[in-house]
């Protein structure tokens, strides 16, 4: 009796056992299953913020041939900010604003003259900048090929660039109670366009925290130039000031835009990546006040990527 009873407990035991190493195994698998399930999505949002300096050939020669009399336009800074959002497992959205800050140039000669019935000071100057802004909003799909991860992607791009040039003259009188005065003829253009931007980006892991990235995008905008030429007039004694305007239109213009990008990626922290490389931007019509229709840039970036 005391042999069965034995055998008894130690079936239950055995059983018991049993039962807890199942559901221990069954609850590991699950676990495993949740962190590993594809249908998870991220919730957090990735920020990234982006600068480069770059060179280009906005200015690099004048209209006859020769060498542009003002310099080039090298030093070019761009800033980006970009909010990446994942809407499924393989899927996301992106918004992005970007800036081009060109070079201001100028130079300007003085002079003795008595030209103006009075003794005094003549200077004859000119100079010229741009700026440029893009804004983006995009659709990616993520494929796996093999290590590699692509995003590819599709949506809008608004463009809006901004130029002047100023031709000035200015006559400073020696005895101030004399007359003198300055006149500005002022140039500027303005263009909005939009429309749409395609383009692929990968990552390739070298490591557990290293990385290649590259990126390849076109697009296409099409909008409105708006075109002013106009002169300032300032005198004193007595001071009075006019402005006219000279010339103005607007017409519609198309603007074409390549970009592309390579870089080596560090991730020292879970959820921050730094990016370092090489960018190169192609514009077509985008500034008039340039020696070519095509401007170049190209330099390198640094990226910084946060999950928030």
């Amino acid at each position: 009796m005391r042999a069965r009873a034995s055998s008894k407990l130690l079936a239950t035991v055995a059983a018991s056992a049993a039962s807890v190493t199942s559901a221990g195994v069954v609850a590991a698998h699950a676990e495993d299953a949740k962190v590993t399930d594809p249908s998870v999505i991220d919730s957090r949002v990735k920020i990234a913020f982006e600068g480069a300096f770059f060179q280009n050939n906005v200015h690099s020669d004048d209209k006859t041939g020769g060498s542009d009399k003002l310099g080039n336009s090298n030093g070019d800074f761009s800033g980006s900010i970009a909010l990446t959002k994942q809407i499924s497992s393989d899927m996301d959205w992106r918004l992005a604003g970007a800036f081009h800050l060109g070079k201001n140039r100028s130079f300007d000669r003085s002079g003795p003259t008595t030209g103006f019935g009075n003794p005094g000071t003549l200077t004859i100057g000119y100079g010229d900048d741009y700026s440029f802004q893009a804004f983006d909003f995009d659709v990616g799909k993520h494929v796996k090929v093999q290590a590699a991860d692509i995003r590819f992607f599709g949506g809008l791009r608004l463009v809006h660039s901004d130029e002047t040039g100023v031709v000035s003259e200015s006559f400073a009188p020696d005895n101030p109670t004399d007359k003198g005065g300055s006149a500005d003829k002022v140039g500027s253009s303005e263009y909005w366009g939009i429309g749409p931007r395609v383009g692929a980006e990968a990552y390739y892991p070298l490591s557990e925290t290293w990385g290649l990235t590259g990126a390849v995008s076109g697009s296409v905008m099409w909008g409105r130039r708006n075109d002013r030429v106009g002169v300032n007039v300032t005198s004193t004694n007595p001071d009075n000031h006019a402005s006219v305007t000279l010339f103005s239109q607007s017409s519609s213009q198309t603007v074409t835009n390549l970009d592309a990008s390579a870089g080596l990626s560090w991730t020292p922290l879970a959820g921050a990546t730094f990016t370092a490389g090489y960018k190169v931007e192609q514009w077509h019509n985008l500034l008039i006040n340039a020696d070519s229709t095509t401007q170049t840039f190209h330099g390198p970036f640094l990226r910084l990527e946060v999950k928030m």
